[in-house]
Formats: structure tokens, sequence, C-alpha cells
């Protein structure tokens, strides 16, 4: 077991505001044991030295890092990589994304994921499933061959292969009715709308009937007009509605990062969609498909964006510096809503008693300067 330890004289951000000074946090690994003006003497204690301190980062769409691509090669020895990569730039936990692909590399992955949350389930809280029940007038850089319609013997096939693992699915909500999406509410699954050119009205019955994330806000979606307001004005209106953004200077304009946050609120959480953190520029194969990476972005063969290559660090650091955004505001939709989405703030996305000692440390920056994960420092 490791030692317990204090951190100190640091600017502590619980998840949802910055606490007042004079606060110390208490660490009994792999737990945070308190917050106290009046921390035990006995233990060796760290002076932050007035840097912030934050809840470890949660990303919701991670598709890859480190050169391993999760739907291209769903090996533990891969998946690993991936996570480490990820934990190295302060995300301490996340789902990995598996994007539309064969099905025996969609099952594979799925046994994959499954293998390593029996060993831990803090750093890969599960899976999620980005297709194959998208539309193709709003594909993007996926494989158009390999989407599907949702039949009800493919959806019992998904749905069998991926429980107590797959924790969201994105679907086009055009491409459902209420009884297949009956199917998919059974799973207890978070049911994401993505990859849509859905009506105003067919996505806010979506919402309605239990859709309760949006995947990647404004990308690969029908945009806003006067007489056809579309899917992203549901995700602006409708109150249950929570919606990932890919921060990184190419996905999204800062105004309308600005916009969303307006308008939602606390509704709104940053994800990497990285698919390839780490990535030298050059070309990148990807199954069927070969990549161009130039500058850090990524585009497929009809030049349209294929993920990211930012880490939620990179993002939280954009939102503040570039976007404008409040530095409270930008580390909670790094942290505690996308827990909250999860279902997972008794344990993860705040610093508070009892929850995971998973932190991150930023310098003036904004960047970790050190990674705690269940209160063991992280090597970089």
């Amino acid at each position: 077991m490791l030692p317990s330890f204090i951190l100190k004289n640091g600017r502590i951000f619980d998840g949802r505001s910055f606490l007042s000074p004079g606060f110390s946090v208490v660490v009994k690994p792999p737990h945070i044991l308190g917050i106290t003006t009046h921390p035990p003497t006995h233990l060796p204690s760290i002076d932050l030295q007035g840097k912030v301190i934050a809840p470890g980062y949660i990303d919701l769409q991670v598709n890859g890092g480190g050169g391993k691509y999760a739907s291209l090669d769903p090996s533990e020895k891969s998946f690993r990589q991936i996570l480490n990569t990820h934990l190295a730039h302060g995300t301490t936990s996340l789902l990995l994304t598996i994007i539309t692909s064969a099905t025996d590399t969609r099952k594979n992955a799925i046994e994959t994921i499954r293998k390593i949350m029996a060993k831990e389930q803090s750093l890969l809280m599960g899976g999620h499933l980005e297709g194959p029940f998208l539309n193709p007038s709003k594909k993007g850089a996926h494989h158009e061959p390999w989407l599907q319609p949702a039949t009800p013997s493919l959806l019992k096939e998904i749905t069998g292969e991926g429980r107590e693992v797959i924790k969201a699915i994105t679907v086009s909500p055009e491409l459902f009715t209420s009884g297949n999406m009956d199917a998919l509410m059974e799973t207890g699954w978070i049911l994401s709308a993505g990859h849509s050119n859905a009506s105003y009205e067919t996505a806010m019955s979506f919402f309605d009937h239990g859709g309760r994330m949006a995947t990647h806000l404004y990308n690969t979606m029908s945009p806003i007009s006067g007489r056809e307001p579309g899917i992203i004005t549901a995700i602006f209106e409708h109150p249950s509605a929570r919606a990932g953004v890919i921060a990184d200077g190419h996905h999204v304009h800062p105004a309308a990062i600005r916009l969303a946050h307006r308008v939602m609120g606390d509704r709104l959480f940053l994800i990497s969609d990285a698919t390839f953190l780490g990535q030298k520029d050059g070309e990148v194969y990807f199954g069927p498909t070969t990549f161009r990476m130039k500058n850090g972005i990524c585009y497929n063969q009809e030049g349209k964006l294929a993920g990211s290559s930012i880490s939620i660090a990179q993002a939280v650091q954009y939102c503040i510096k570039e976007v404008g955004l409040p530095e409270a505001e930008t580390l909670r939709m790094a942290s505690f809503t996308p827990a909250a989405v999860m279902g997972q703030t008794h344990r993860i996305g705040r610093i508070g008693k009892g929850v995971l000692a998973n932190m991150v440390v930023l310098n003036d920056d904004w960047m970790p300067e050190t990674v705690y994960y269940e209160g063991e420092e992280v090597e970089a």
C-alpha cells in the first residue's frame, strides 16, 4: 500500500469551483482522505507553491493515441498503450471508442475492454460504440460499407456483445423508431446523438425518449437555419441533452464554443475525440482508409477531418487561453460534467473525501505538471 501524504498551498478546484485559500488535500491511496485547513502534522507534504490542482480529466471519446488505434488493433497491448498515453497527459478516466468497424474488430475490441476492466475500472471505464447505426449522409470519416441499419437482429447481437462493457453508443436518431430505441434503452447505455441529419422534431423526440448525450457537437451534424433549426437547436434546447465538444482549434470555431457554453452551461463538456495523440505528420493507414497528418490535423482521402491529435489537457488550455472561457467552467467541463454524465461523481470528477485520488497539478500555462492516479504519481 502506498503511503499517505498531503498536498498543500495549492489553488484547489474541487470539480465545480475553486476553494478559498488555506485548504490542503490529504491523500490515503487510492482515495482522498479529506480536504482540511488543519492537515495532520505527521504526514509528509508536498508544497504546490500556488499551482492549481484539479480532478483528473475524464474523456468520453478516445479513439487512439501513442500510435495505436482502438478500431484497428483491438489487442490488450495496443489498448494499454492508448490508455497510458492519455494518462500521462492527465486523463485519469476514459471511454475507449470503437468506431464503425468490421464485425470481428468490434467483437474483439469489446472483449479486450472487458478483460482490462476486470483488472481495473478507474482508468478504463468501458467502451463507446460510435456506429454502425449512423446516417451515411453524415458519415464523416467512417467507412460507409460498414454502416448498417438498426435491424432487430443486429441490435440484439450488439447489445448482447456489449453488456457490462459498453457504456455509451452514438446513433443517428433519424434511423431509429421508438421500438428499436427501446432495445437500446434496456441496456442502460448512454444513448448519444451523432453523425446525424435529424430534424429538430426528430432530435427532440430522441431526447424525450431517453437520449442523454450528443457526440462531437457541431461536427457531422446538419447546420442551423431559420426554417430548419435541426439537431443542434434540439441539443441546445432540451434540458436532458449533454454534449461533448472538440476544442482543438480545427473542429469548432471559438465563437461556436462560446455560444454553446452560453446556451448549455453545465451541460457542455470537453472530449478529445483523439485518434492521433502523439502522431507525427505523414500518412496514417487506418484499415481500408489512408489518412494524412499535417501540422497536427488529420484528413481522410475526401479531405474530411478524421479525429483529433489532442488530449483533454490541450482542450482545457485552448478553452482558457483562446476561447476565453472562465477557468472554473473549463475545468468543470473536463472533470465534473463528464463524471456526471457517467453517473460517477461519487468516485471521480471531483476532489473530495472518499473519491479516488485522481488529480492533476497544472503549471502556469494550464498544462499538467504532475498527474496522480489513485494517489500514485504518474511517470512522465
